[in-house]
C-alpha cells in the first residue's frame, strides 16, 4: 500500500484517536484505533509493514497528543514490528491468533507507553494502571479486532499487493 494512501489514514485515525475516542469510554477504557490498524496490519503484511505503520501512526498520535513526544511512536513501532512476526501463519491460523497478538500486543503497547512517561518524569501507578487500563483495553482491543481485521484485509486485497517503499 502506498504512503500516499497509509499516511492520510493514519492520520485520520490519529486525529479520531486523541479527540473522538475518549468521549467513547467504556468504564473508563476506550478502543485504542492506532494500535488495531498497526497490529492487525503488521499481522497481515509482516513486521516490516508494521513498523512502518507503528511510526507513522506514532508520529501522528503523538503531535496530536498530550503525552511526552515519543511514547506513542516507540510503543507502535515495537507493537506493529512484534505483531507482523506472525504474519507467515494469520491466514492458515484460527481466528484466535490474531485476538492473542492484539491482546498481547495491548499489553506490550500499554507498559511501554507508561515506561517512557516514567521516564520523562511522571508518576505512574503500574499495578492500578494494569487492573484499571490495560487489561480491560486489551479485552475491549482484542474484541475489536474482528471488526477491524476485516476491514484491513480489504484494503489488504485492494491495494496491498505491492511492497511499502520507505
Amino acid at each position: 500500500m502506498t504512503l500516499y494512501l497509509v499516511v492520510p489514514l493514519l492520520a485520520v485515525v490519529a486525529l479520531l484517536q486523541t479527540t473522538v475516542m475518549p468521549h467513547l469510554a467504556v468504564w473508563g477504557v476506550f478502543p485504542n484505533l492506532p494500535l488495531l490498524f498497526v497490529v492487525d496490519w503488521g499481522l497481515l503484511r509482516g513486521s516490516r509493514e508494521g513498523l512502518i505503520w507503528g511510526f507513522i501512526a506514532g508520529v501522528a498520535v503523538d503531535l496530536f497528543s498530550g503525552a511526552p513526544f515519543g511514547a506513542a511512536t516507540l510503543s507502535l513501532i515495537l507493537a506493529g514490528s512484534l505483531a507482523g512476526l506472525g504474519q507467515a501463519i494469520v491466514y492458515r491460523a484460527h481466528i484466535a491468533l490474531p485476538l492473542l497478538a492484539m491482546f498481547l500486543a495491548t499489553i506490550l503497547y500499554e507498559l511501554c507507553f507508561l515506561l517512557v512517561v516514567r521516564i520523562a518524569g511522571y508518576q505512574v501507578t503500574w499495578w492500578e494502571s494494569l487492573i484499571q487500563i490495560i487489561l480491560p483495553s486489551a479485552l475491549l482491543n482484542t474484541l475489536l479486532t474482528l471488526l477491524v481485521l476485516p476491514l484491513l484485509r480489504v484494503l489488504h486485497t485492494r491495494f496491498g499487493r505491492e511492497e511499502m517503499e520507505w
